[in-house]
């Protein structure tokens, strides 16, 4: 793995995970080659093969007779909305508190849910230049989240 594929992931010593942490089922058929781009460091899309339009989320092959790929996306966009949670909605939330949840508007136009790693709640302003970073939760799950995007723009 490159320095730059390696810096694509939190550098974060190994935790145990909340017995109810919700996992994402990786084996959705609809979902996997999302969580297999995740788990290789990569913020993978799909797009219209014929005009370029780019759906989130993801939709099943056979839509619109199947025109739909896998494209690795920016990884950058902007913070359109958030929310500064103090109580954790779920026990398995409670270390992460207070926990910076964001609607974040990518490059390439889709508006995705995270939340903010590597930063202050009174730093997040709207508009402010993320960038997606992967956190390994488990071998098979690793969730795209988010931190300031280093030289401040997008």
């Amino acid at each position: 793995m490159s320095a730059k594929e390696k810096d694509r992931f939190l550098d974060e010593p190994e935790f145990e995970l909340h017995p109810d942490y919700p996992l994402p089922d990786v084996d959705d058929p609809v979902m996997r080659p999302f969580w297999e781009g995740a788990r290789q460091g990569k913020l993978l899309l799909q797009r219209d093969r014929r005009d370029g339009s780019v759906h989130w989320p993801p939709k099943p092959p056979y839509w619109k007779g199947g025109v739909l790929e896998w494209f690795e996306a920016s990884g950058r966009g902007r913070i359109y909305s958030y929310v500064v949670a103090h109580e954790p909605f779920l026990p398995a939330f409670r270390h992460l508190l207070p926990l910076v949840l964001v609607l974040v508007e990518l490059e390439e136009g889709p508006r995705l849910v995270g939340y903010m790693v590597g930063v202050k709640p009174e730093d997040v302003s709207f508009g402010m230049p993320v960038e997606v970073v992967f956190r390994r939760l488990t071998d098979r799950v690793v969730l795209p989240v988010w931190r300031p995007a280093r030289g401040g723009s997008s």
